[in-house]
């Protein structure tokens, strides 16, 4: 071996998969560009392949380099997008046409319900008991009731886009607890002895559900008021039904399509067919203008389809490979929807304070929640501070009312107020994502107990900490 593929082995040793990982996608999204350049003017700057190649290019380098620092990367996503939308030469370079926009924050919020349908463990929940139930309703429902009477008071919103907004609000995100888990789960912290780990991860995928469900039947009594009244009162219920409904139908329909067995060219043809009824049933309920039946029916599909499948580690993996662009691409598509133009100090201020009101009696509700289990009370007020942040299911649900609002051409009014859900999302994702992940890092040792595995193998764990330390800071 020459000394020059030895240098290169070395480099390759050294350098972290996720780096590795996120240059293979900038090799990829770039010679798709270049391809897209030479072959047609829709790639020159105005361009919507421009406009996409520059944002999500953009968005997974920031976000690759918050996470190098430790702070969720959607932060940088979301930077990306705004400050796009936001320069006014760099704007009329990166325009993209609000249709497709649309669609593609459609498309990305497909993606993030099935993978939470996918990963969703009945069992777990079961195991762990109703304290799971409790922490997914209890601050949930706490939470939107708080925040829509503080925005009917401050923002002046209607009561139905109130609520709506507070249930956009009131879902937590596994994407950034699920690490902070597994950091402290290295530092040697019990975690996973007291079902601390499998309480959170489960609650916070069933909180999930249960926060878009809700969404999803405001969301429809928002855009049925032209209606009679009693068709605005049976509309969302109607709508579960049918996501509920259609979701199962779906499910099942996979378990014997194709027919199992242990070849993999089987799970290959599962991951595609579960897309395409995905992507059927969002796009297909919102035409005909059944907009919360879609969404809750790919989770319900997801989540059938998964028990009837058994393990099936290929087909989690084919979507969890497609999120590592559908990431990038809806948190810059929701940066982008945030207009300064549109935001003044006021509602800023306003804003402010209805977050972090909501977030205080959030807080109180989690705290609650764990009462009446086993836990101490230093890891009940974790437990609380671990149900700050939020991200995913804001972004990938905060502005799809703006997208079905464009969608139907509403009137002026509606647009504004899917604009304030749309700003009220980004603003509690800057918040609440950074704050939640440094009180669950920095208030571990102060509130959690540390395995006693001897002294000899703590200074172990020391030094290899140390050692990723230098090879990260190296690259």
């Amino acid at each position: 071996m020459t000394d020059v593929q030895s240098c290169q082995g070395c480099f390759f040793k050294r350098c972290p998969d996720r780096v590795l990982k996120v240059f293979a996608y900038f090799i990829l999204i770039t010679a798709l560009y270049i391809t897209c350049f030479v072959t047609t003017t829709l790639s020159k700057p105005g361009g919507p392949i421009f406009s996409l190649f520059v944002l999500v290019l953009l968005a997974l380098v920031a976000g690759l380099l918050l996470k190098i620092v430790r702070i969720p990367p959607m932060l940088g996503m979301l930077l990306v997008g705004i400050a796009l939308s936001n320069i006014p030469k760099v704007k009329e370079w990166t325009s993209l046409d609000a249709k497709i926009s649309s669609d593609l924050k459609t498309i990305s919020l497909m993606i993030i319900l099935m993978k939470g349908g996918l990963s969703l463990d009945i069992m777990d929940i079961k195991r762990v008991g109703f304290a799971v139930i409790r922490l997914a309703f209890l601050p949930c429902f706490v939470e939107a009731t708080v925040f829509a009477i503080m925005s009917v008071l401050l923002l002046k919103l209607p009561w139905i886009w109130a609520f709506l907004l507070g249930f956009v609000i009131a879902a937590v995100t596994p994407a950034i607890i699920v690490p902070c888990l597994d950091e402290l789960k290295k530092r040697k912290f019990k975690i996973e002895e007291n079902n601390i780990t499998t309480m959170l991860i489960s609650a916070s995928s069933f909180d999930d559900v249960v926060a878009i469900s809700a969404y999803m039947v405001c969301l429809s009594s928002a855009f049925s008021s032209d209606k009679p009244l009693y068709l605005q009162i049976i509309q969302g219920p109607l709508e579960i039904l049918i996501g509920i409904a259609l979701g199962t139908l779906l499910g099942i329909v996979l378990w014997v399509i194709p027919p199992a067995n242990s070849d993999k060219v089987d799970s290959r043809i599962r991951s595609a067919l579960i897309l395409v009824l995905g992507l059927c049933s969002v796009f297909g309920m919102s035409h005909l203008n059944f907009n919360g039946s879609g969404p809750l029916s790919v989770i319900v599909m997801s989540l059938t389809a998964i028990k009837g499948w058994g393990e099936d580690q290929l087909v989690t993996d084919v979507v969890d490979k497609l999120w590592i662009l559908g990431e990038p691409l809806l948190f810059g598509l929701v940066g982008r929807d945030i207009q300064f133009e549109f935001i003044t100090l006021e509602i800023l201020w306003k804003t402010l304070i209805v977050i972090f009101v909501a977030l205080f009696f959030r807080l109180g509700a989690a705290f609650a929640a764990v009462s009446w289990t086993s836990l101490t009370v230093k890891e009940k007020i974790f437990v609380s501070f671990s149900w700050i942040p939020k991200a995913t299911v804001q972004a990938a649900i905060g502005s799809y009312a703006l997208a079905v609002a464009v969608e139907k051409d509403a009137d002026e009014i509606v647009v504004e107020y899917s604009r304030t859900i749309v700003t009220v999302a980004v603003l509690i994702i800057l918040i609440s994502a950074p704050l939640g992940s440094i009180l669950m890092y920095f208030t571990a040792p102060l509130l959690l107990e540390r395995i006693d595995t001897g002294h000899c193998q703590l200074a172990e764990g020391e030094e290899e900490e140390e050692d990723e330390q230098v090879n990260e800071e190296n690259v």
